[in-house]
């Protein structure tokens, strides 16, 4: 998710800056940034399926400490762990950035460009540029679902508790409801010929 989000944010700027010609003469573009929307959906569809698989089980058990939770969320997604997997990311970022230039090629020129055109822009500059991309990218979307993943908890706990009040009213007003229905006349009170007020059933 991280790889996909940092790879299609940095891609448009990249090409941008090549085709404004801040990198010197040559081509290191194919003058195209389609390819950016159908990355940012999927890195929006890992984002949500990221916040719904942590804020499950914070919402497994009743409502134990909700703070450690909370607190739990936060160090799974620390700062160390981050720095410990940065080189996988920037790795799988640029996968995930030659997959979608090299078939974005393919779909307007109708095959692949080759070389390092799928960099857009000289390799050095290129790889420091998706680098600085990937931790921003990374420190920034590791805040973001911790922040999206403590609301879904809130929001999760917020609305089972107003289920479990609703669910318990319930019956409590149908037991009024037969309270008040299992009213009668006394016997004696229909022999003296007159009305009575009724008498509560026993």
């Amino acid at each position: 998710m991280t790889a996909v989000t940092a790879a299609a944010l940095a891609d448009p700027f990249v090409e941008a800056a090549s085709n404004a010609g801040l990198f010197g003469p040559g081509r290191y573009t194919d003058h195209s940034t389609i390819d950016v929307v159908p990355a940012l959906a999927v890195a929006a569809a890992f984002a949500l399926l990221y916040v719904v698989m942590r804020a499950r089980p914070a919402l497994a058990d009743r409502s134990r400490a909700l703070a450690r939770r909370l607190h739990a969320i936060d160090r799974a997604a620390g700062a160390t762990r981050l720095a410990t997997l940065f080189p996988l990311i920037f790795i799988a970022q640029l996968a995930t950035l030659f997959v979608m230039e090299t078939v974005e090629q393919i779909a307007i020129a109708g095959h692949p460009l080759g070389g390092t055109l799928w960099l857009g822009a000289p390799v050095p500059i290129a790889l420091a540029l998706h680098a600085l991309a990937c931790a921003v990218t990374s420190a920034l979307l590791t805040h973001a679902l911790g922040a999206l993943t403590r609301a879904a908890v809130r929001i999760g706990l917020f609305v089972r508790g107003v289920a479990m009040v609703r669910t318990a009213a319930v019956p409590l007003f149908s037991r009024r409801r037969r309270s008040f229905a299992t009213v009668r006349i006394h016997p004696l009170a229909t022999r003296a010929g007159k009305r009575a007020p009724p008498f509560l059933a026993a």
